[in-house]
């Protein structure tokens, strides 16, 4: 028998009311009622809040028919996330991993992989709110619900996403989830920018090594070349065109999207406080037009969270070419990040060496699977093994690139 008990609400602000706390320890803006409520029904019809000794888990049913991928099971440690890496890993272990794939494919059918996730939607970070005071009992009591919640709802794998390594108060989590026979797999890892030791754009300039410096200069000069308007805006920033130019961006990436889905997630993020929005314009003339028209070159929105001293980037799409990219989401970011003093950049995981290159450091994200099937399990932990492998495969390349360049 436990010490405490866990609790369960189907509403952020249900538990909310009765007492949850979702701002202990770490969690900033990304665990706060505004966060997850916006969050309702996006990823998941349902979602379930369990409490146990001040310790709050934000659970999301996936079945393996679901529309939303991001944290599906099989989509993690099978899917395209698992093909991209292969893609970009050089022969031979190119070919002997696509064959480890179908392997594993072939014995971790989907339909068995329906899931309770526990994760904080639209960003990378766990789906759990800790304190450093929060005792290893009662994280057991709460896996224990989020288990019992899974077994109610008929879920056979439960999952806990995007563990991280630099924060204190999860390392207790991390050890309680292995030794009650999780399987660990690196799904990545955040790229975060601390702008703190820079007064300004040119003072980050300066922090590279002159190669590096000449190359990040030329990519700066080849934007400045295009004399683009830039401005950040709240909210209302998130205007049509921008929908247009995110929707684009989702559908040349291979994610299935329309206007009505971009809309719902600009109107969702609006509804957070602290989302700005930085966007660029160039002038155009085209022969139908008298007279020069103004369109957008990219955008990112964000989200500055004071009290972490934090900025969570969330949306943004770029026209392709002109070093809009790396211009918008970079350097036009980090000297407004220079300008509020003290922030870090979360700029989350994928294309680590281009991030690195940029001054980024890594942290490594987890995340934890079990399934009460034994030989499911077995199935999954080795799928998992393959991620994992791909996964520190890159971060090790990157991180040897970043030592040879910068």
């Amino acid at each position: 028998m436990r010490a405490t008990a866990w609790t369960s609400w189907t509403s952020i602000r249900e538990a909310m009311a009765h007492g949850a706390d979702v701002q202990g320890g770490d969690s900033g803006l990304h665990r706060s009622l505004p966060w997850l409520a916006a969050e309702e029904g996006r990823v998941s019809r349902d979602q379930y809040y369990l409490c146990a000794g001040g310790a709050l888990a934000s659970c999301y049913p996936l079945p393996h028919t679901s529309a939303h991928r991001t944290y599906a099971t099989w989509e993690i440690v099978c899917g395209s996330p698992v093909e991209e890496l292969i893609k970009q890993t050089a022969q031979p272990r190119r070919e002997s991993a696509g064959a480890e794939l179908a392997h594993v494919r072939s014995q971790l059918p989907a339909p068995a992989t329906d899931t309770l996730a526990v994760v904080t939607p639209g960003c990378v970070f766990s789906g759990v709110t800790l304190s450093p005071e929060t005792s290893a009992d009662s994280l057991n009591t709460l896996v224990d619900g989020v288990e019992a919640q899974a077994g109610e709802l008929g879920l056979p794998v439960v999952q806990f996403g995007n563990l991280r390594e630099d924060n204190a108060a999860e390392q207790a989590l991390h050890q309680v989830l292995r030794a009650r026979g999780y399987s660990a797999v690196t799904v990545g890892a955040d790229a975060v920018l601390d702008t703190s030791a820079y007064a300004d754009l040119e003072a980050y300039f300066g922090s590279f090594r002159a190669h590096r410096r000449k190359v990040l200069r030329k990519e700066r000069s080849l934007f400045e070349g295009e004399r683009a308007t830039v401005r950040v805006e709240g909210p209302e920033g998130l205007t049509e065109d921008l929908a247009a130019l995110q929707l684009d961006r989702y559908r040349r990436y291979g994610h299935q999207a329309d206007t009505r889905a971009v809309q719902d997630r600009f109107t969702r993020a609006a509804t957070i406080p602290g989302l700005k929005v930085l966007r660029a314009d160039a002038e155009e003339t085209s022969p139908s037009a008298g007279s020069p028209t103004s369109s957008p070159l990219g955008f990112i929105a964000f989200y500055e969270d004071h009290r972490t001293h934090r900025i969570l980037t969330r949306l943004g799409a770029f026209r392709a070419g002109k070093a809009a990219y790396f211009n918008i989401a970079y350097y036009e970011l980090i000297a407004h990040a220079t300008q509020v003093g003290g922030m870090r950049i979360h700029y989350g995981d994928s294309t680590y060496l281009a991030k690195i290159l940029r001054g980024c450091s890594l942290t490594r994200l987890t995340s934890y699977f079990r399934a009460t099937d034994p030989s499911l399990h077995r199935a999954l932990a080795r799928a998992g093994r393959l991620r994992t492998a791909l996964e520190e495969l890159q971060l090790g390349q990157a991180a040897s690139e970043r030592g040879k360049r910068c």
